[in-house]
């Protein structure tokens, strides 16, 4: 049904342009006509001579129709009835018959550019009206009434007085607010100091603490001015932050220090009486290792020491040991089961 209603006024429309065309060339052959016979024929001396017709005193008609040619211009989208789209829809139509009024010359044309340009709930309401020939289909301003009353907002004033008392900048760029702000403003009846000041209210603080140094605006223009120029600023420093800011994970890391490695000097030379003895491998002095069975047989049986090999004393008293003195508070001495100690 929706399909052969859009159809249907599509025709109309074509059907329509088609006879004002073929009128529009009717009067410019007849016109054509009379200047053809009046230059054929002789002039009469008894007449004064005739002043002829410059382009502006031509009719309006015969030079929209030779002289005017109207731009091409694309569509608006369909619009399905949504109320917050309907003002911006029909704005744009309005547009497009003004910018070409030849081809929308009368109310059928212009209700039928509107019924092809609407879809779901907004084209069902406008089917009955081609169904029954509604005189709505011929009169355009009526035609409007009824589609906003029925898509519109009931009560535009009071609507737009409730946004614009909750409209803030937010995140939003000051061009973007102040679009907006200027499209309520039209429905109230505020002067333009009360603009200004409500405009500036709905700003963010940095865009505020910017305006300080401006001087107070006069016009509503002069304060949508001076916030997008902050704005736009504030938006500049931020950008510059970004090319500056260097992440941490960027930064040259510190070279870790190497400790130098101390080299001790070489050990004393041993008694003679381990001449014959098995010597045991000198690392450092933070190192040790337990006697092999050999070694630990050998100095049991020449009375050394058996920490470093010497004579003349034991393990626990051994000069040469870095390790406290202790004794046992309890059970025998085994000190062949101390460890050495590497020099």
């Amino acid at each position: 049904m929706s399909d052969s209603t859009s159809e249907l006024s599509q025709i109309m429309v074509a059907l329509r342009q088609l006879q004002l065309e073929n009128e529009a060339l009717r009067n410019s052959l007849q016109e054509l006509q009379v200047s053809t016979s009046l230059s054929s024929q002789p002039p009469n001396p008894s007449l004064p001579p005739q002043p002829s017709l410059e382009p502006d005193l031509l009719p309006t008609s015969s030079l929209a129709s030779s002289h005017f040619f109207e731009p091409k211009l694309s569509l608006p989208e369909k619009f399905d009835g949504t109320r917050s789209r309907f003002r911006g829809f029909i704005n744009q139509i309005r547009l497009i018959i003004r910018l070409q009024p030849q081809r929308y010359g009368d109310g059928l044309r212009q209700v039928g550019l509107v019924g092809t340009l609407l879809s779901g709930p907004a084209q069902a309401w406008f089917a009955p009206l081609v169904e029954t020939s509604s005189p709505l289909l011929e009169d355009f301003p009526a035609f409007l009434a009824e589609l906003e009353a029925t898509f519109g907002e009931t009560d535009r004033r009071r609507t737009s007085l409730n946004k614009l008392y909750a409209l803030e900048q937010g995140s939003r760029a000051a061009s973007v607010y102040a679009s907006e702000f200027r499209q309520l403003a039209c429905d109230v009846n505020w002067d333009d100091q009360a603009l200004v000041d409500h405009f500036r209210r709905g700003l963010r603080s940095n865009v505020k603490n910017l305006l300080l140094n401006f001087p107070e605006p006069t016009s509503l223009s002069q304060a949508i001015s001076q916030a997008v120029l902050c704005d736009n600023r504030l938006f500049e420093f931020r950008q510059e932050e970004r090319r500056t800011w260097v992440p941490p994970h960027s930064l040259p890391r510190h070279t870790p220090i190497v400790q130098p490695q101390v080299t001790l000097p070489p050990p004393a030379s041993h008694s003679p009486t381990m001449a014959d003895a098995p010597v045991p491998m000198e690392i450092d002095q933070a190192r040790f290792r337990p006697l092999t069975d050999a070694e630990r047989q050998f100095r049991r049986a020449n009375g050394l020491c058996m920490y470093c090999g010497a004579s003349g004393h034991v393990v626990r008293h051994c000069p040469r040991s870095n390790r406290p003195q202790f004794h046992r508070a309890n059970g025998p001495q085994h000190p062949e089961n101390d460890i050495v100690r590497l020099q």
